[in-house]
Formats: C-alpha cells, structure tokens, sequence
C-alpha cells in the first residue's frame, strides 16, 4: 500500500476537481489559501451531482491505480470528508 502522504494527494486532486465542476464553481486550493475550508460546513454552499462525483473518484482512483485497499481509505477521506453537497438547494417560495 502507498503512503498516506499519497492517498492525500490523490484525495487533493479529486476534490480540485469535484469543486472546479460543482455550482458554484470554486478552486479547492484557493479555497483552502484563503482559509474558507476552516469554516463550519462550508462544503454545504457548492453543488455536485452525486454521481458525477462518483465518476470522478471512479476516474481518479483508476488513473492512480488505486487498490481496493486503498480505495477503501480514499472512500473515506471524500464521502466523509469535504465533498459538495450532492443536495441541490431550492429556494422556498
């Protein structure tokens, strides 16, 4: 098995990308420079169709080579972590 040190990085990357695609469109490395990722649920405010956010981590995992194994810790790192909501909010009439 790779280096956690390796797996956070591949967990960087998927979530660059998972932020670049969701509305609002946001880049994950500015966000965490500029210390919005300190703040409580701010995750929340950006949207991702769920399963594009499972073709994402599939694409990734796969580029990577990623294990089953190491799949699992990847699992998660995103699904607990700090993905985009995959609940689209709507405004109450």
């Amino acid at each position: 098995m790779r280096s956690d040190k390796y797996l956070w990085e591949v967990s960087l990357e998927i979530y660059r990308q998972m932020y670049k695609e969701a509305e609002p469109s946001a880049d994950f490395d500015e966000l965490m420079k500029s210390g919005e990722t300190k703040k409580r649920q701010w995750f929340m405010k950006y949207y991702l169709d769920k399963e594009r956010q499972e073709e994402i981590f599939e694409s990734i995992c796969k580029k990577h080579r990623i294990t089953e194994k190491e799949r699992e810790k990847l699992s998660f790192e995103i699904w607990l972590g700090v993905a985009p909501s995959f609940i689209k909010k709507t405004n109450p009439p």
